[in-house]
C-alpha cells in the first residue's frame, strides 16, 4: 500500500508541474479519483484483515467444539451412561427419547423434544 501511495505522490508532483489549465483541472480530477480509490483499497485491506482473523478465531472455537463432541468414549462411559439413562418411547409421537433414571424415579414431568407434549 505504501508502494502505491508513494506513486500517486509522483504522479500528483507531475500534474503540479503542467502549466495548461485544461489538462490541469482533468489530471486533478483523475488524482483525486485515484487518492480514493487508494483509500477504500486501504479500508478494505483492513477490513480483509480483520474478518481473516475472526475466521481463524471461529476455526479455532469450531475445532474445540468438534474435540468435545466427537471425542472418543470408553466402554466404561458407555456402561456408565447405560446405567444412568433409560430409553423410553413418546406417548404422542412414538419416538425414542433417553431420559435419567432418576427422573423417571421422581416421577418428574419429562416433554418430549420432538412433539413437545409431555413424553409419559
Amino acid at each position: 500500500m505504501k508502494d502505491i501511495k508513494y506513486k500517486i505522490d509522483s504522479v500528483k508532483e507531475e500534474i503540479l508541474s503542467i502549466e495548461d489549465k485544461k489538462y490541469k483541472n482533468i489530471f486533478e480530477s483523475l488524482l483525486s479519483i485515484i487518492n480514493d480509490m487508494a483509500d477504500s483499497i486501504k479500508e478494505m485491506d483492513y477490513k480483509q484483515e480483520s474478518l481473516e482473523e475472526s475466521v481463524r478465531y471461529i476455526d479455532e472455537d469450531i475445532i474445540g467444539l468438534q474435540d468435545e463432541l466427537f471425542e472418543e468414549v470408553s466402554i466404561e462411559d458407555l456402561i456408565e451412561m447405560e446405567e444412568e439413562y433409560v430409553e423410553i418411547k413418546c406417548k404422542h409421537c412414538n419416538k425414542p427419547l433417553f431420559v435419567e433414571k432418576e427422573s423417571l424415579d421422581n416421577k418428574k414431568d419429562i416433554p418430549c423434544p420432538f412433539c413437545n407434549n409431555e413424553a409419559i
